[in-house]
């Protein structure tokens, strides 16, 4: 089995992240500029949502049956030359707010093509031990990514200007593009060369053929689904905190933009550590105690944010919610280790459209929650949600049986 190089892994992923946390910090600022309605930003995060609802079993149906390093480096390749274009647009006064919606829609659907192969590579081109170390390593270059993305925006935007600053990201994306195309040469194998006739229709009933197949596997699997549920669990809290961290900050701990931004960081710093650990501790303590004690952090976390009435507190419980989700990577890891190999794309794929629809759901909810005492109550409703899940792992004997298998040292 060919393996994945780690280090370039974590550079493609590493730029590849700084490059969306760049364009999506400035293009919510250019939709507002160019709208004149702070309601344009909420509407071109929804239009992100949608690949993920409508796309997702497409794009796992053809990442299952194409080589998936392709598609992930077309879509590193679309990404730099969509944000070239956009950003020269922007320099000759070209730009619209349907120019920004629609470059919001096409990356977005080049970053569910990325994710989508990337699952599948991992899961098809590593051994199980490495699939473990790769998953959490997604987590830690991804999220350093993030930070680095956010960190730099705001000082490109202020001292190099709108268009400049998508130069940049579109760089970051030729630069993960670099890199993926030297992890593609490495895991390149050569198939015979063969005439064959393309016909729509039959792909296309193909494909929707195999949509139904990945469907029809899933809900035959009662620990995929569980292990999925567990992941859906921690990102639709993340979700619902993303939602809420800014009017929380600003109403019940009457902050300011400053300390929103350091909150909102302390997640990453969470995430971060949690990469870093995961890996050992598990091997040490098993998949089943990780879990159960990273649904313990993550519900007291919740909990203590909820309640919390200064800086210090909501900083630090906001580190224990991005630590607490990262048993997300053990879920991952389990359901790529049990799913069929000619499944993976059309299995995750399943659980991205529901999560998908899930977090139109979450952002249509959250803007419910106006009163300080409704923001706390949510925070503190996300923690009873998640103590009750970890109670249920706890009773359930078949679940415990499934998470109490170690990790091959």
């Amino acid at each position: 089995m060919k393996q994945i190089s780690a280090p370039l892994y974590a550079t493609a992923i590493f730029f590849s992240r700084t490059g969306t946390g760049l364009f999506f910090f400035i293009n919510t600022w250019i939709v507002i500029h160019l709208t004149g309605n702070a309601a344009g930003a909420a509407i071109s995060l929804l239009i992100a949502v949608i690949p993920s609802i409508f796309l997702s079993m497409i794009i796992g149906s053809i990442a299952d049956k194409f080589p998936a390093i392709k598609l992930v480096l077309s879509s590193e390749i679309t990404r730099f030359l969509i944000l070239f274009v956009y950003a020269s647009l922007f320099i000759t006064n070209h730009a619209t707010p349907l120019l920004a919606y629609s470059v919001s829609f096409l990356m977005s659907i080049c970053a569910e093509i990325q994710l989508m192969s990337w699952r599948v590579i991992l899961a098809k081109h590593t051994s199980q031990e490495n699939n473990f170390k790769l998953n959490a390593l997604s987590v830690t270059s991804g999220q350093a990514g993030v930070v680095a993305g956010a960190t730099c925006s705001g000082i490109f935007f202020v001292y190099l200007g709108a268009a400049l600053t998508i130069y940049i990201a579109s760089s970051a994306f030729l630069i993960s593009s670099i890199c993926v195309a030297y992890l593609a040469s490495a895991l390149h194998t050569p198939r015979p060369i063969t005439k064959t006739k393309i016909d729509v229709l039959s792909s296309i009933t193909y494909h929707l053929r195999s949509i139904r197949d990945g469907f029809q596997y899933i809900t035959g699997q009662p620990n995929l689904i569980g292990y999925y549920l567990l992941i859906l669990l921690n990102i639709n809290i993340l979700y619902m905190s993303n939602a809420l961290l800014a009017p929380f900050v600003k109403g019940p701990l009457n902050l300011n933009a400053e300390a929103y931004g350091k909150i909102d960081a302390a997640y990453s710093i969470g995430a971060i550590a949690g990469g870093l650990i995961i890996v050992r501790l598990t091997r040490r303590l098993g998949a089943l105690r990780i879990t159960l004690l990273g649904l313990a952090i993550l519900a007291l976390s919740l909990f203590s944010f909820a309640r919390s009435d200064a800086f210090l507190i909501a900083f630090c419980s906001y580190i224990g919610i991005g630590l607490g989700c990262q048993t997300s990577i053990v879920s991952l890891s389990r359901a790529q280790r049990i799913t069929a190999s000619e499944l993976h794309g059309r299995s995750y794929a399943t659980f991205n459209t529901i999560t998908g629809c899930f977090g139109v759901l979450v952002f249509m909810l959250s803007t419910r929650f106006t009163t300080h005492e409704e923001l706390r109550n949510i925070f503190e409703y996300q923690a009873i949600a998640v103590a009750t899940v970890l109670l249920a792992i706890g009773c359930t004997k078949r679940f415990k049986n499934a998470l109490r298998t170690e990790y091959s040292a």
